[in-house]
């Protein structure tokens, strides 16, 4: 388990890079007219790698039992905020059916009595007192625990 997410967190890296040269025209040019690349068509809230820093924790799972393992990504945002997306896969491509940005660095991943949970922790708006809460599978989605 632990060589498949060195393995993925390598290629997710390695597409990263691939993501950002391709962003940057491919480099240098000498030609007065670049070369224009085709325009990717996605969503700005649908792309896997907005917002990410880096990847703390990156799970298989499947969570809807269709036969395809999604990816629950947990992330940090900044200095002191942490990120979760789950990415469930079609054919090649990859669509984020979850996604919730924190403002700590507590969250995490669990199962918890066979369900899958993702486990947070915020500052509330009132007194800055430390809320902690859970997402948990339904089947179908995460759901915010007692909601």
């Amino acid at each position: 388990m632990v060589k498949k997410q060195v393995i993925l967190e390598r290629e997710i890296k390695i597409l990263f890079i691939i993501i950002f040269l391709l962003g940057l025209g491919g480099g240098c040019s000498t030609v007065s007219k670049k070369a224009s690349l085709p325009a990717i068509k996605q969503e700005p809230q649908k792309r896997i790698m907005d917002d990410v820093l880096f990847f703390r924790e990156l799970q298989q799972i499947d969570l809807d039992k269709d036969g395809t393992k999604e990816i629950i990504a947990i992330y940090a945002t900044g200095v002191n905020s942490s990120g979760v997306k789950v990415i469930k896969f079609d054919k090649d491509r990859g669509n984020i059916i979850f996604k919730r940005i924190f403002n700590t660095p507590n969250t995490k991943f669990e199962m918890k009595k066979g369900i899958p949970v993702i486990k947070f922790e915020e500052i509330g708006q009132v007194a800055g007192r430390r809320v902690k809460g859970a997402y948990c599978w339904d089947g179908k989605a995460f759901i915010l625990e007692g909601k």
